[in-house]
């Protein structure tokens, strides 16, 4: 009994990831709690685990040595749990799916299907809507002061269009978690065209790809869009030189296609100033916010050279690349301007944050968890579809070149879910193709 309540709550907190932040980490909490009493404890001896010990463990190991230096002042570790060590909670996502049976791993995947597909539906919606989906369904039970309405692109065949987010606050954070099931379904087009399965399924698909790809495209989050781009590319990868499932000929329609597609976004460009707005950025127009990320970099690398072992502290980033900021603008008179307007709340990529804020060690750990994901790809234990599931963690490390998606914590509990479905089909026993 225990367990099928724990197992509810693991899949409506999955499911809620795509709904409300607030709502998916109350569900995890719960989860969490139940997970403590399952008589039947999974086994945690496995790489993937050391690496995320030591990672969270070098974290705490940085904020005693802050907390030793600052002459034992309390305000060091509220505030440090108060900025990046307030996620910490959020890796209980990947030990709480560990507890899982055998048996109950496609109970976990329909939930994870489910989370695409609310995904795909509110990002079509909110194409069109001028209101913030998130705001129609607080305003049920709360009064927001937030802004209620959506960025306007322009009109598309007379039809308004807006910049869609979904369900979540910022686009940015929607496609963060598009990048999770795009390649999903991407390769979902691919299998049941190679299959020749009936007809009204492959239409299905292709326009459900089809959806998601001009949602993703309007939505225009370019570091999540880079993530999918070399997502999708791994799997490629994976399916012609390990697996053996592509051949050259295969190749060679897939690009022929992409060519076709990128012709139609030509085609839109010119006749629509909405499509137009999504896709200049993609072709090298800059956005507004794209010369401010080489401006907080450059204040940022300081910091780094600094503090290269323990780093400057959590929560003290804020107050360190404000200093940090203004040096450089006396240092560069004739740009202290951009240095002042530049958003400087993190370091706009993930590597470049966590160096600056724990130290080099820790930047070390994230790249080894890294690579090690993408290491394991390589191995047949996945089934297809568990393989397509799970292809947007690798892109989640590209991704954080361009954002700190590692710093989202609507991003990060998918993340962590997504991990631990990953760890949870490497270790299962008969889960081999």
């Amino acid at each position: 009994m225990l367990y099928r309540i724990y197992l509810l709550f693991l899949s409506l907190s999955i499911i809620s990831c795509a709904i409300s932040v607030s709502l998916s980490q109350l569900f995890l909490v719960i989860t969490f709690s139940l997970f403590l009493f399952l008589p039947e404890k999974p086994n945690f001896k496995s790489p993937l685990v050391l690496i995320l010990v030591c990672f969270y463990s070098w974290q705490f190991v940085t904020l005693v040595f802050h907390f030793f230096e600052s002459g034992f002042e309390i305000s060091v570790i509220s505030r440090a749990f108060k900025a990046e060590m307030k996620d910490i909670f959020l890796v209980s996502a990947f030990f709480c799916i560990q507890g899982v049976k055998k048996e109950d791993i496609p109970k976990v995947t329909k939930a994870i299907l489910i989370f695409s597909i609310i995904i795909l539906v509110t990002g079509i919606v909110s194409v069109f809507s001028p209101i913030r989906l998130s705001r129609l369904v607080s305003d049920l039970f709360k009064h927001s002061s937030s802004w209620p309405y959506q960025h306007h692109y322009g009109s598309l065949g007379g039809i308004d269009i807006y910049l869609p987010i979904g369900l979540m606050n910022t686009h940015l954070t929607f496609g963060g978690l598009i990048a999770f099931i795009f390649p999903f379904y991407f390769f979902q087009v691919y299998e049941v065209w190679k299959n020749k399965e009936k007809l009204f399924l492959r239409l299905l698909y292709a326009f459900s790809f089809s959806i998601l790809l001009l949602v993703f495209l309007f939505n225009n989050a370019r570091s999540a869009m880079f993530g999918s781009f070399t997502s999708i590319l791994l799997g490629i990868y994976v399916l012609a030189f390990k697996r053996n499932e592509i051949s050259r000929k295969v190749l060679k329609r897939g690009f022929l296609i992409c060519i076709l597609l990128i012709s139609v976004a030509g085609l839109g460009y010119y006749q629509s100033d909405a499509f137009k707005m999504a896709i200049k950025p993609l072709f090298g127009s800059e956005k507004h916010t794209d010369s401010g990320r080489t401006f907080i970099w450059d204040a940022t690398f300081p910091l780094i050279r600094n503090n290269p072992v323990f780093g400057v502290g959590s929560g003290s980033y804020p107050e360190q690349i404000e200093k940090s900021r203004k040096e450089k603008s006396i240092e560069h008179k004739e740009l202290s301007f951009f240095y002042e307007v530049t958003q400087r709340g993190h370091a706009h990529n993930d590597y470049f944050h966590l160096s600056s804020v724990f130290g080099l060690p820790q930047v070390f750990l994230y790249i080894l968890l890294g690579a090690f994901i993408i290491y394991g790809f390589a191995d047949n234990r996945f089934t297809k579809e568990s393989l397509y599931l799970t292809l947007g963690l690798a892109g989640f490390f590209f991704s954080g070149l361009l954002q700190c998606y590692f710093q989202d914590d609507e991003v990060l509990i998918v993340f962590f879910y997504f991990l631990g479905y990953y760890h949870m089909l490497m270790n299962k026993e008969d889960l081999i193709v």
